[in-house]
């Protein structure tokens, strides 16, 4: 026997989740609510161009004594920050590599293409000169086409990123939980991970990391937020870079609002509304803030949003590949930091020498250890899923066959070395 309905509820009553604010709506929630960013919204202050931090920089200004950075964001954006500045650096050289490799290779196929057609010396040399005088050119295009690092950490007074900042958020960064209150969000957070709870269970692979809270870091941020926008008694707007679906409720390549869960759970604990934006929504939204922002920062944003899928290694993600091969007990790991000191090269020789295996192991065996563990870091979400494999090989005429490491990877190994 079906019950009837008394009539006291309407569609939403019972499934706020489901409810798609209108546009009006979330530019009021921009004008009223308690506005936390995630922390890759910080770091990407350093992948944009300098109009575009600086309309970003300045909407979050307007929002006032409204904007809120939980304590676990902080942690994040200093422990990924100099990571985030190499891989500027790591994008303009990985160019020059590549660019350099085909110089090379052109160069070797003219002077194998005259020997072979009995071209004479002068013809030849007349077109490497050419081929030379092409790259050179591209070189230099390249290099006065590159933006200069928004921060310089070597040099004193030179991050005026990070001086900006420090103005902005001046009184706004959370308090550090005391250790038991720590201790016990992060189990809460392990628990949602394993039990695929949003938001932040695609971190799941991160539990056993390095990482002091392991797989809790999207939670930590998230109960920080709730909390604080509890005690102020007011709606939350959440704004993050990450487009993944434990944060997210998506249909196919539609951001329809947060996850359902993570509504209903804001609306029981804090009795409010909750949103979501991503940087782009927030800068297209600018004039609810009666500011303005160049059509050109918004594209901007949106691109860097859509690179991230190339993203780089990161400290903790060396890290994880290491500690597997050194608990593997595998000669990679050392084979990779040595290859750091040589600055991202290591020849076969010298890697096989190290590694003790044998002159007719082929490259492509000797770095199945390194894919395998790389693979299985990237389902776990421990990585990208686009980041280079380590110890590729790596052909060259001049150098003979030798094995390459990412650039990003170079640098934070050696600063592990210079720590040490």
């Amino acid at each position: 026997m079906v019950e009837q309905a008394d009539g006291s509820l309407g569609i939403y009553d019972a499934f706020p989740g489901y409810r798609r604010p209108p546009e009006e709506e979330l530019a009021d929630a921009l004008r009223s609510a308690l506005v936390v960013v995630d922390a890759n919204v910080l770091l990407n202050l350093y992948r944009y161009n300098e109009s575009t931090r600086d309309d970003l920089l300045g909407l979050l200004r307007r929002v006032g004594d409204r904007l809120w950075i939980p304590h676990q964001v902080m942690r994040e954006f200093w422990r990924n920050r100099l990571t985030v500045l190499a891989g500027r650096a790591a994008a303009t050289d990985q160019v020059l590599a590549a660019l350099a490799k085909q110089h090379r290779a052109a160069d070797d196929a003219l002077h194998q293409w005259a020997k072979t057609t009995a071209v004479a010396d002068a013809v030849r040399d007349d077109l490497r000169g050419e081929v030379a005088a092409l790259h050179a050119r591209l070189e230099t295009a390249i290099r006065s086409h590159t933006p200069p690092s928004p921060d310089s950490p070597g040099v004193p007074g030179r991050e005026p990123v990070l001086d900006r900042l420090e103005a902005l958020l001046r009184g706004k960064v959370g308090a550090q939980p005391d250790h038991s209150q720590w201790k016990a969000l992060v189990q809460e957070g392990k628990r949602r991970a394993a039990a695929k709870e949003p938001p932040g269970y695609l971190d799941a692979g991160k539990d056993d990391s390095t990482l002091p809270e392991g797989a809790a870091g999207d939670y930590l941020v998230w109960a920080q937020a709730v909390q604080e926008a509890a005690r102020r008694d007011t709606d939350l707007l959440f704004v993050t870079g990450d487009e993944k679906e434990d944060w997210w409720w998506r249909y196919r390549s539609d951001f329809l609002g947060p996850r359902v869960e993570l509504v209903e759970e804001f609306a029981t604990t804090a009795g409010k509304q909750l949103y979501l934006m991503r940087p782009v929504d927030l800068l297209r939204r600018a004039s609810a803030l009666e500011v303005e922002v160049r059509t050109e920062s918004v594209d901007d944003v949106a691109r860097v949003s859509e690179s991230q899928e190339s993203a780089l290694w990161s400290v903790d993600g060396v890290a994880e590949l290491l500690r597997h091969l050194d608990f593997e007990e595998r000669p990679h790991a050392e084979i990779i930091r040595e290859a750091a000191r040589r600055g991202g090269f290591i020849d076969k020789e010298a890697a096989y020498r190290i590694g003790g295996f044998d002159d007719s192991t082929l490259m492509s065996g000797f770095i199945g250890p390194v894919m395998r563990i790389t693979r299985m870091l990237k389902g776990r979400g421990v990585v990208p899923q686009s980041v280079d494999t380590p110890l590729m090989p790596h052909m060259s005429a001049e150098h003979g066959p030798r094995f390459h490491i990412p650039e990003e990877m170079v640098t934070i190994l050696a600063e592990d070395e210079a720590a040490d």
